[in-house]
């Protein structure tokens, strides 16, 4: 039996994993073959590249993968490796390309990853047999999903639950404020963690659960739910939460603000115009996961996203997007420093817990702790990542 498996079978519910699943390197290759490589993961946003030919690098350890916006209006990616002798196509992060054309030897391709032109190639040479590799491609109301795997599971259910919140916020029509990166010294699955409970949102987040209420997870907050949730419904909002229970990889809610806040901000005021069909800013906060990098929080004037991809056992970068009205006009109806504070003040908290988290796992003394009950969405994160990890070294 190998490490994995052993690991595997030792599993106890209702704690902590044991510390190889953050710091081993054969723990870490498994969950990269069999978890990522093998599920949907979340690259961005169709706004991001709204011209034909407009195009960005989704990159996870050396997978190289180009997202581009093709002559028909459709969302496409390719693995970037040319057919020739596989040189990188595209080199930088973010850019416009008319065609493909390979760095190296000057193959040209289609948007689509047609082969158009191989150079000095013989006249028998059939072009048809060496287009770009594609990768699946899903988009969810403008954000894009794709998948590494030949067969990718079935991503229906989570298109069809995750649509209603994500089409009021127009994202076609939406366009990006602000982008940071951060690489965090913490295995992703910390990340993941941290961001499924707010057991530590009373003592640590003091501007997250000043605007957000019932955060601390001491106040009842019932009453402002109920009556948050007629106004929603009113206004045609979904407020179904989807529970991401037995293995599923998605989650998503609405949950308020306090009375009086309206949006994300230290002082709860907007901080940009309302975005796509939002006709009111008491819209509460639209929650959305999908395992294992999406997350994203939405309110009415904005969207704060976050990607998460591994870089290593010991480390994971962090992109974080803000998305605003795409009339909006910058210095005009927002202002970069007020849209984006909230999140870095949050975000930057959760980075050093994170950072923490793994300083301590990798003490000799560490070992798996028993969760709380306001820690069950994360009891259902490692059900699920596990449940990935084992179905693939079940095949392997």
């Amino acid at each position: 039996m190998n490490k994995v498996q052993s690991l595997l079978q030792a599993y106890k519910r209702n704690w902590s994993l044991e510390r190889d699943f953050y710091a081993n390197k054969e723990v870490f290759d498994a969950e990269i073959e069999h978890v990522w490589k093998k599920s949907w993961l979340f690259a961005g946003f169709d706004c991001e590249i709204p011209e034909t030919g407009d195009y960005f690098l989704f990159t996870m350890l050396d997978q190289s993968i180009i997202i581009i916006r093709g002559d028909d209006g459709d969302v496409y990616a390719h693995h970037n490796s040319c057919r020739h002798r596989g040189s990188a196509i595209c080199l930088e992060e973010r850019g416009h390309e008319d065609k493909l054309k390979c760095p190296y030897h000057n193959w040209v391709y289609e948007k689509n990853g047609r082969l158009r032109n191989a150079r000095l190639m013989p006249d028998d040479f059939d072009k048809s047999h060496f287009g770009l590799h594609p990768v699946h491609v899903s988009l969810i109301e403008g954000a894009i999903f794709i998948c590494l795997a030949d067969d990718p599971p079935d991503f229906s259910k989570e298109t069809r639950e995750l649509s209603p919140y994500l089409h009021p916020y127009n994202l076609h029509h939406a366009k990006v404020a602000y982008r940071e990166r951060y690489e965090l010294d913490a295995n992703w699955k910390l990340i993941g963690e941290n961001f499924r409970e707010c057991y530590h949102c009373g003592p640590v987040h003091i501007e997250y659960c000043s605007v957000v209420v019932g955060a601390n997870l001491v106040e009842d907050r019932e009453a402002v739910v109920q009556d948050s949730m007629e106004i929603w419904k009113r206004n045609g909002l979904a407020v179904e939460t989807i529970e991401n229970e037995n293995g599923s990889s998605h989650y998503a809610t609405r949950y308020p603000l306090r009375p009086g806040m309206e949006s994300y901000t230290l002082d709860g005021k907007p901080a940009a115009p309302l975005m796509g069909e939002h006709l009111h800013y008491d819209s509460g906060v639209v929650g959305l996961i999908n395992y294992p990098n999406f997350w994203m929080d939405g309110v009415s004037d904005y969207i704060w996203a976050m990607r998460i991809t591994p870089i290593d056992a010991l480390h994971a970068a962090v992109d974080l997007t803000w998305l605003v009205n795409g009339a909006a006009e910058e210095g005009v109806d927002y202002d970069i420093e007020r849209l984006t504070e909230f999140w870095k003040i949050t975000g930057e908290q959760d980075w050093h817990l994170c950072e923490n988290n793994q300083k301590g796992i990798l003490s000799s003394k560490y070992e798996p702790g028993p969760l709380a009950p306001s820690e069950a969405d994360v009891v259902n994160f490692h059900w699920w990542y596990l449940d990935k990890l084992r179905q693939g070294v079940k095949k392997s």
